[in-house]
């Protein structure tokens, strides 16, 4: 009989055990991280088609869009949002130039939105179109004016002054003037919440006032979330917020009902819930971004700007796409957009036509690579013959990024600036075909290798055995990756490289870097 109830014992003990095992793996299970990733694709890509056409009020929209695409790879394949957003920018671009640095058409929230939407493309707000969008930020007139338009509008200019640490330097006496409003600001709503810890979250976090801030709100996140039922955006807005606390969304048990973690009741409200609402859109993709990237998506620290000084008002752009020497160009569209974004200099008044067909010195093709690279000039003298060359410091910087880090021996480097350049960079000389092709090699990350034997792409082309041996390499990298096509048939490595076909070269890196 004792043995009997022994066994009896050992088999319920056996039994718990593994009923215990079962329902802690539930547990666990439940907090498992949500892989959002394809859902932010989908939504984005879906979401696309609001910005079709431009308008101002979808521009916060538009900088939403913009960093669910940079934080959905590998599932952003579809470049539907990006181009949508590229043309929207280029058509806020345009509208400021019209307005001729006139910006009192716009709300100051549509005007910080400006600033974060150009910064996220890497464009210097104090110069978008010739024209400062940031200085509408600036002195106590332009701040009571925020202040009127309410607490969204104090949080977005917070965001927008302090999203790179350029500006973080120009506006230090703004900052204090709207960093104590949200500090001192009554909040009954998760959304002006959500803005509000945003906003904060690139101010200096290290004083007390702003930490008491952060555990008041964070108290008052918690008790929204336990005592409360929300729809799917406010849920949204609830882990933005958490997030930005620094709280553990997945396994927080603050952030558990009935057994289920805030990331799973969002994730399935996403897929029972049809989501067409922009304001929708915008809580939920932004809550996602910062769920899936861990990084905050307004600030650029100190992230090289670019300023675009071309003045291209509606009147411009209609004449460069009607009436100018692109107008029946093959490369019109690359070529106009390159001036619309600043790549290429243009000065309507001084004069009117591109000259596409006009051959291309080396010295501008690499400033119009640096351009449209977004990399930071150099004052070091590399080759002594740039000294006096308008592009000295677009070359320096080349050479510095694309060539000099990539050789671990000196001894190596010099070999290979031997062989490719000589004692000189000669800025002035006309570029060729095939050092275009060396050039574009270089700026894809790949100076130091031989990424192949084969000439196979070249082939195709009844003159490639003209190319210059050390270029073949070279040549055969941009052929197969679609940078060059030849004119009519031939490969032609030595005849001079055209306007139009440097900037579709220059196109097709962006697209590819």
């Amino acid at each position: 009989m004792l043995k009997l109830l022994s066994k009896s014992l050992r088999l319920i003990s056996f039994v718990l055990a593994i009923l215990l095992i079962t329902s802690v793996c539930f547990a666990e299970n439940s907090k498992n991280n949500v892989d959002f990733q394809p859902v932010i694709a989908k939504i984005k890509n879906k979401s696309a088609d609001l910005i079709l056409n431009y308008d101002i009020d979808n521009i916060e929209l538009v900088k939403i869009l913009r960093d669910a695409h940079y934080a959905t790879f590998p599932y952003a394949v579809d470049l539907i949002t990006i181009k949508q957003t590229e043309k929207f920018y280029i058509d806020l671009q345009r509208s400021i130039a019209d307005l001729q640095g006139n910006f009192s058409s716009f709300s100051k929230k549509q005007i910080a939105d400006m600033v974060l939407l150009s910064t996220s493309f890497a464009n210097d707000s104090e110069c978008i179109s010739g024209y400062s969008v940031l200085n509408a930020l600036l002195g106590d007139e332009n701040i009571n004016k925020i202040k009127k338009e309410g607490i969204k509008s104090v949080c977005t200019a917070l965001s927008a002054l302090t999203c790179h640490n350029k500006y973080k330097q120009l506006s230090q006496t703004e900052q204090k003037q709207l960093l104590e409003i949200i500090l001192n600001y009554h909040y009954d709503n998760i959304s002006d919440m959500a803005y509000a810890l945003i906003a904060v979250e690139n101010a200096d976090s290290d004083s007390t006032e702003i930490q008491n801030w952060k555990n008041i709100m964070l108290d008052k996140v918690v008790d929204l979330y336990k005592n409360n039922e929300y729809d799917i955006q406010q849920i949204a807005n609830i882990v933005t917020s958490a997030l930005i606390l620094d709280i553990d969304v997945d396994y927080d048990d603050r952030f558990i009902k009935e057994g289920q973690t805030i990331i799973n009741v969002l994730n399935e409200r996403i897929k029972n819930t049809t989501i067409k609402n922009k304001e929708c859109i915008k809580s939920l993709l932004t809550s996602l971004v910062y769920y899936e990237t861990k990084q905050n998506p307004y600030y650029y620290g100190n992230y090289h700007l670019r300023q675009n000084h071309n003045k291209i008002t509606t009147e411009i752009y209609q004449y460069l796409f009607n009436q100018s020497d692109i107008t029946n160009h093959w490369a019109k569209n690359d070529m106009i957009d390159s001036i619309l974004n600043g790549f290429i200099s243009y000065n309507y008044s001084v004069e009117k036509n591109i000259f596409p067909n006009q051959p291309i010195t080396r010295g501008e093709f690499i400033s119009l690579i640096v351009k449209s690279q977004n990399i930071e000039n150099s004052s070091e003298i590399v080759f002594s013959d740039i000294t006096n060359s308008n592009y000295k410091n677009e070359i320096s910087a080349f050479v510095e990024k694309y060539i000099a880090k990539k050789f671990i021996s000196q001894s190596e480097k010099n070999t290979f600036l031997n062989l490719y350049f000589g004692d000189n960079f000669r800025p002035d000389d006309v570029i060729t075909r095939e050092e275009a092709a060396f050039f574009i090699q270089c700026a894809s990350g790949y100076a130091n290798k031989i990424l192949t034997d084969s000439t196979e792409n070249l082939e195709t082309f009844a003159d490639y055995k003209d190319c210059d041996e050390k270029y073949v390499h070279m040549l055969e990298f941009c052929r197969k990756r679609g940078f060059i096509s030849g004119r009519n048939g031939k490969l032609l490595p030595k005849e001079a490289l055209t306007r139009a076909e440097a900037v579709t070269l220059m196109s097709k890196l962006l697209r590819y870097c």
